[in-house]
């Protein structure tokens, strides 16, 4: 399938690139990333985490919006509009998590890790759906191997990847040929992210094979999009995973459970 073009030298003008959750540290990797790429880059996060970014040329480049607010994403998104009439590319990169069994976490969990990794993509891709088209761009979600294959310690992310991951291989062919759909599958990040809730007494963040770093998400999504690839996989993990879950998804869950434990 023939995919828009996002390379910045095939670009009439300087494209226009949107990170969500931008001040994290993969979203603020990501927007240094494409700005070496020659993108003019916002990134959009909650008010609270914009203002308590301490570089000032950075936080300069940043919208407060909370995204599981549609009023709020439709604000950002005109804000961008206004200031640079257009947007090549979005990165629905923010998100969260909640570590530990189905039974540690309430519904109130399940739903606030859906509202943030599920819904709040589907309210940004929508609302920066028409400027894509007009622009023929890309839009990425940065998933996680739990998008395609189970994970031990965190069901109610796992759910939400799942949900996220199935949206946008839907997307791709009802967007084509005029929006380009990537999806990101990185391994275990340094450092994990935010969570949902609290911890349960004596439960741990598991992780199995080398993590990866954010500079690492980061320069495989930039060369996602300018290669106009559909998915890409980060990590060794992520890659051995995407092979045994699909081929011997048995073998899978059993090394899983293994590693995790």
């Amino acid at each position: 399938m023939s995919c828009p073009s996002t390379d910045p030298s095939t670009s009439a003008g300087r494209p226009v690139a949107v990170v969500t959750g931008a001040a994290g540290s993969i979203g603020s990797r990501l927007v240094e990333r494409f700005g070496e790429a020659g993108y003019d880059v916002v990134g959009l996060d909650l008010a609270g985490a914009v203002e308590a970014v301490g570089d000032a040329a950075a936080r300069a480049r940043m919208l407060a919006c909370d995204i599981t607010d549609v009023a709020s994403v439709r604000q950002a998104t005109d804000a961008v509009l206004a200031r640079h009439g257009r947007i090549d590319v979005l990165v629905n990169n923010a998100g969260i998590s909640a570590i530990g069994a189905f039974t540690d976490h309430d519904v109130a969990v399940h739903r606030r890790v859906m509202e943030v990794d599920y819904l709040a993509v589907v309210a940004c891709t929508q609302a920066m759906l028409p400027a894509l088209r007009e622009a023929h761009g890309r839009v990425v979600l940065i998933g996680s191997v739990t998008g395609f294959a189970p994970v031990l310690g965190r069901p109610a992310y796992v759910a939400a990847k799942h949900a996220a991951t199935g949206l946008f291989e839907a997307l791709r062919p009802e967007l084509a040929p005029d929006v380009g759909v990537t999806v990101v599958h990185p391994t275990f990040v340094t450092g994990g992210m935010g969570e949902a809730a609290d911890r349960a007494a004596g439960t741990a963040r598991a992780t199995t094979g080398a993590e990866i770093t954010p500079d690492d998400v980061a320069r495989a999504v930039v060369a996602g999009v300018t290669r106009g690839r559909d998915r890409v996989l980060v990590g060794r993990t992520a890659r051995l995973a995407w092979v045994i879950s699909r081929h011997a998804p048995g073998l899978y869950v059993r090394m899983m459970k293994r590693r995790l434990r």
